[in-house]
């Protein structure tokens, strides 16, 4: 039978332990028990021996026939022996197997069942008895009938193997079942925190993403519930946002769509009036259309990779001074065209480890967000910061009007724009600089300043996982 219950289980390894303690124990009571017991034997047989010598040494008994006179002078002996050895029962072995006992004194019927040979000839033997318990006998020769007389001692009653095993293992199996009637209510509620968890896996495996464990105790259990909890965060967090994802993306291709489907539609007219250079100018449309769409889709792949914690380059060494005015450089015929006022304030102390392609998409985001919402003739502001632990960027751009804190948080969601913004673009460069700085457990914020917004990214100088790896 295959056990499928922790409890069940646990029981079953109690049970399994107690039987074999007793198992063992049975085994080394029982060789414990007959050696001790030997060993007390054979030290005292030079003591017995010397006293019997000089008990029968003084009787007068021919080897003939067994008169009742020698039986008689034998049985005499006996209580004296009898008491000095404390003897249950002692009793004379003729040559013919007669029994020679005390007066008035009964021995007990009797049948030997195993004997061994201790010294020379004398034997320890044990006897089986209906009228009393097991019988342990040591047989001594003696000088009597000439050297052919023996001599039986039992010394106590013997308290037989089986029943002193009988006498233990049933308390010990009692104490070990109250035992383990006291440990089952501790066994319950250890387990009661696991099979919660396992309910509430259930119930979010069936699609309740909102499931959660209260985690109970700070042991094994209650860490798998708090890390149960995250993964449940991590997923409920992913499956909503691919529901949003994907509803944003089918609102946001729908508009290139329609006009590549219009402009086909066009140009199609066109060619058919012979007008061939709107046909042309039809099918450049479509062409804008198509890059517009095919740089959405770029971007959403590299959300969507983000969102799955799938690494996009390296990690290695980035100075954030140096990348923000490699950008500023590269970006220049637009500031031109723009006639924008470029300021710059930067630290010379801001190589942070990071992914640096994906740190550096976040700080060129910025930048072009930067450039794409400036007004002509507007302010640039880009400046880096340091500490001991930490590295800011910071790049202010010119507005035209003061955005409400409700934007100022909804404007780093993926395809959400400012409320009334017409500038092109994919919504999703603002979202990808918070899903980079999320990732190197750093922070983005937007806030209004005079004139314009400011944009501050703020990124650990090492990475989380390298500063566990240097530790341990």
């Amino acid at each position: 039978m295959v056990l499928k219950s922790i409890s069940a289980k646990l029981i079953a390894t109690f049970l399994l332990i107690l039987a074999l303690s007793l198992a063992i124990y049975v085994i080394l009571f029982s060789i414990t028990m007959h050696r001790d017991a030997e060993r007390s034997i054979v030290r005292s047989i030079p003591m017995i021996s010397t006293l019997l010598n000089t008990e029968f040494a003084g009787l007068n008994v021919v080897p003939h026939p067994e008169g009742a006179a020698t039986l008689r002078e034998i049985s005499q002996v006996l209580p004296g022996l009898q008491h000095t050895l404390q003897a249950e029962y002692l009793w004379v072995i003729t040559p013919s197997g007669g029994i020679i006992t005390s007066p008035n004194t009964a021995i007990p019927d009797h049948t030997i069942f195993s004997s061994k040979t201790l010294k020379g000839d004398i034997q320890l033997a044990f006897f089986r008895s209906l009228e009393t318990d097991e019988l342990q006998v040591l047989i001594f020769p003696i000088s009597l009938w000439n050297g052919k007389g023996k001599i039986a001692i039992v010394q106590q009653t013997t308290w037989p193997s089986h029943k002193i095993l009988i006498d233990f293992l049933v308390p010990t199996a009692g104490t070990g079942l109250l035992i383990g009637l006291i440990v089952l209510p501790l066994i319950t509620r250890t387990l009661r925190p696991l099979k919660d968890l396992e309910e509430k896996v259930i119930n979010f495996a069936t699609g309740d993403l909102s499931e959660r464990v209260v985690p109970v105790d700070d042991d094994e259990v209650g860490r798998l519930s708090r890390t149960f909890n995250i993964m449940a965060d991590n997923l409920e967090q992913m499956t909503r946002f691919r529901h949003e994802l994907t509803a944003n993306i089918s609102h946001e291709l729908r508009s290139p769509l329609t006009r590549i489907q219009m402009s086909e539609e066009l140009a199609y007219l066109s060619c058919e009036q012979h007008d061939y250079k709107n046909v042309i100018k039809h099918l450049n449309s479509i062409r804008g259309e198509v890059a517009e769409l095919d740089g959405l889709i770029e971007e959403i792949l590299k959300l969507s990779k983000m969102e799955l914690n799938t690494q996009i380059g390296e990690i290695g060494a980035c100075d954030l001074t140096d990348t923000v005015q490699r950008l500023l450089r590269k970006s220049a015929p637009i500031i031109e065209r723009k006639e924008l006022v470029v300021q710059t304030n930067f630290s010379h102390d801001c190589v942070i480890t990071c992914n640096y392609p994906m740190v550096n998409l976040a700080i060129s985001n910025l930048m072009s967000n930067a450039l794409k919402f400036s007004k002509d003739k507007g302010t640039i502001r880009a400046a880096t910061f340091s500490s001991s632990r930490t590295v800011s960027v910071e790049i202010f751009n010119s507005f035209y009007r003061t955005l409400s804190s409700a934007e100022l948080i909804s404007i780093f969601e993926p395809f959400s724009r400012a409320e009334g913004e017409s500038v092109p673009g994919t919504g999703l460069g603002l979202a990808l600089v918070s899903k980079v700085a999320e990732q190197h457990d750093g922070t983005i914020s937007a806030e209004n300043r005079a004139h314009g917004i400011l944009f501050r990214i703020t990124l650990p100088r090492a990475l989380a996982e390298q500063k566990t790896t240097s530790t341990t």
